[in-house]
């Protein structure tokens, strides 16, 4: 495939430049802003930084429960966003605000950092503690139309040896990338929703972290899946993506998480022959990656607004199939949740 898993070095760009690869480790720094000529010509740090796309999200669920936690900077708007999602009723429960950019700021760092979106009836927070091996959700929904009273409470296991991250940064360029840390985990916590209780034990409940920062061209797309569950008690998951990489055989950030341990896999392509609410179908050229994922509640957003367009789609749902790991035996995916995305951005 001709992918390297490397130890990360101290810094995303070093001398202007990015480090290009697929990292086993977290950097140091993680400082966009730089580079040295990302967009091909010289700008200063705020105009770059209104070309950087960055959020940091997380994916939590259990056997009944799948959510979703995001807090999101496109620079000419901002998000804020908690769903939970009911498998059994098939209930889905979402607080999304769109904000002006300057009320979502994504730390720099995962080490040891804290961000959160408040107003008088909502507060949502993610705490990073890398060097801890912890990150922290806490919630809280109130007095919201057409929406129960939320109280969270999650804490996700990053630590070493338990879970192996796959850290990446992307060439979208000569001196443009993206990068990104994600991280399938063990997750405990509870939730109190409409008033009833519900608990998140380690030994059934997971997450994944997917911090985000990238120079995405002004035309901005990719297709992507996510999805976890357990294999006879062992966490299993994988992350696969087609995006805009100008070498995706030799960078991406597909991979099978398999009782902990990482696992590289080659590039993909997305199918859906009966359209985006429809079956995905998830394929490589060697073999690999064969599943099918089944949109069960979507969520949108259709915006056009002259020089800003967003066409987003954003399943939730079911996968199934199999993916071989190095060693050539499948890893069966038997109707594992999780969620999906086409994105369309121009802006």
């Amino acid at each position: 495939m001709g992918r390297e898993l490397k130890p990360a070095p101290d810094s995303l760009i070093e001398g202007g430049k990015f480090n290009f690869g697929t990292f086993s480790s977290q950097f140091k720094k993680v400082n966009p802003l730089d580079a040295d000529k990302p967009l091909s010509m010289w700008l200063p740090k705020p105009m770059l930084s209104f070309r950087l796309k960055e959020w940091q999200a997380f994916q939590l669920g259990n056997k009944r429960w799948f959510m979703l936690a995001v807090l999101y900077n496109a620079k000419f708007s901002a998000l804020a966003q908690f769903i939970a999602y009911d498998k059994e009723t098939k209930k889905k429960y979402v607080f999304d605000k769109m904000l002006p950019p300057w009320e979502i700021k994504v730390p720099g760092t995962l080490w040891d950092a804290q961000k959160c979106y408040r107003d008088k009836d909502t507060f949502l927070e993610i705490v990073s503690k890398l060097a801890q091996g912890r990150f922290y959700i806490h919630v809280s929904i109130n007095d919201q139309k057409n929406l129960p009273d939320i109280e969270a409470d999650f804490e996700m296991f990053h630590d070493e040896g338990l879970a192996e991250p796959i850290v990446v940064s992307i060439p979208f360029g000569v001196n443009r990338g993206v990068y990104s840390h994600k991280c399938l985990m063990p997750m405990q916590g509870s939730m109190t929703i409409g008033g009833e209780e519900v608990g998140f034990t380690r030994q059934e409940s997971f997450a994944i972290i997917d911090d985000h920062k990238g120079y995405y061209p002004y035309v901005m797309k990719y297709d992507w899946v996510t999805a976890a569950g357990y294999d006879q008690g062992k966490l299993t998951g994988f992350n696969l993506t087609d995006n805009q990489s100008i070498n995706p055989e030799k960078y991406n950030e597909n991979c099978l998480w398999y009782d902990g341990k990482l696992q590289l896999l080659p590039p993909v392509k997305f199918e859906r022959p009966g359209g985006v609410e429809s079956d995905w179908l998830i394929r490589d050229k060697y073999g690999r990656v064969d599943l099918s994922f089944k949109p069960e509640t979507m969520n949108k957003i259709d915006m056009n607004l002259l020089l800003i367009k967003v066409k987003y789609f954003g399943p939730f749902g079911y996968v199934s199939g199999f993916i071989k790991d190095m060693n050539g035996s499948k890893v069966i995916i038997d109707r594992y949740f999780g969620m999906g995305e086409q994105k369309y951005v121009r802006g």
